[in-house]
């Protein structure tokens, strides 16, 4: 019964939060309130609402410490997703409530714990179910300054498959993240490799890989970085409820700028152009943006005002996502 199903990740979202209440506060510095709220739509008629917020208890960062750290190498986070999206056949909605433990070893190393639950609606088959998600990453700072990240998860991919369809159900999915970055001449170059395969409940697999080289004309406290780069992605079958390339790749130049205000303000713009084949038939080109605005710092609090658009042209026909999120980040 949907009814039953929903109580039941109400009453774990409570737990969850009484758990937070509980904890002696004195244990832990640098505590971290984030929450993201985000509208989107596209022009086949899919919208979106998004909403990420969370708190974190002695938050640490790995690769960018914050300047309020304490000495205290373990954390913990609670995290709440809720997102509702519809398009012309199909509705649904999927909540997620999840506790995160991490420590970091020696400073070189970080281990990320998580596990939760996930609610999900789904209207046209009328599909409802509550099951388990569980994630564990670790990310290290290997010799020569090799930063990398590797992810083993468990769950739903809202966040990685655009759906245009039905059956939710079937985007469960195993997945395996690796992320590698390594910068060259004083920081000025910067070489990632993101790679990452998920296997879905329906059979299907999910490989995807992005790699990127970016130099510095301008550093801190202005950025200015140029590069190219060039992602594939692909599936053993393709699928009528999701943009599902047997074979697809893209490649073209890259761009990030961010410029700093008075200290408090930062401007930043993102993107990409690139040329694109789809399944060795389909030709075309189109261009990826992120703009946006920071007020506040880091260390207490700010917020973050952002534009996104993804724009592809195809035999003449243009296919547009647009999206405005708002976010804010308090330390308390």
């Amino acid at each position: 019964m949907p009814y039953l199903k929903n109580m039941t990740v109400i009453k774990a979202i409570a737990t969850f939060t009484f758990i937070f209440l509980t904890c002696p506060r004195y244990s832990y510095s640098a505590d971290l309130f984030h929450s993201q709220y985000t509208l989107g739509d596209t022009t086949d008629k899919i919208n979106f609402k998004d909403l990420k917020t969370g708190v974190s208890l002695n938050k640490r960062d790995l690769y960018w410490p914050y300047l309020n750290e304490s000495a205290k190498s373990s954390s913990l986070d609670f995290d709440f997703h809720h997102r509702y999206q519809k398009g012309p056949t199909f509705k649904f909605k999927y909540s997620q409530a999840a506790l995160q433990y991490s420590k970091i070893i020696k400073e070189r190393h970080h281990i990320l714990l998580k596990g939760g639950l996930y609610h999900y609606d789904e209207e046209g088959p009328r599909e409802s179910d509550t099951r388990l998600s569980a994630e564990a990453k670790l990310q290290s700072k290997l010799p020569h300054a090799i930063n990398t990240s590797l992810t083993l998860a468990r769950g739903l991919m809202v966040n990685e498959i655009f759906l245009t369809g039905q059956g939710l159900r079937n985007l469960e999915a195993t997945k395996v993240d690796l992320r590698v970055s390594k910068q060259f001449w004083e920081n000025k170059l910067t070489v990632k490799i993101d790679y990452n395969t998920h296997f879905l409940k329906e059979d299907n697999k999910r490989t995807y890989f992005d790699g990127e080289i970016m130099y510095a004309l301008m550093t801190y406290p202005h950025w200015i970085r140029v590069g190219f780069g060039h992602h594939t992605l692909d599936y053993t079958q393709s699928s009528s409820s999701y943009w599902s390339p047997l074979d697809f790749y893209a490649f073209g130049p890259r761009v990030d700028l961010s410029f700093v205000l008075k200290e408090v303000w930062q401007l930043y713009l993102g993107g990409n152009y690139s040329w694109f084949e789809e399944n060795q038939t389909f030709k075309g080109d189109g261009y990826y943006m992120r703009t946006g605005l920071k007020y506040g710092l880091r260390e207490d609090l700010n917020f973050d005002l952002a534009y996104e658009r993804n724009e592809s042209i195809q035999n003449n026909n243009s296919w547009v996502g647009e999206s405005l999120s708002l976010s804010a980040f308090y330390f308390f």
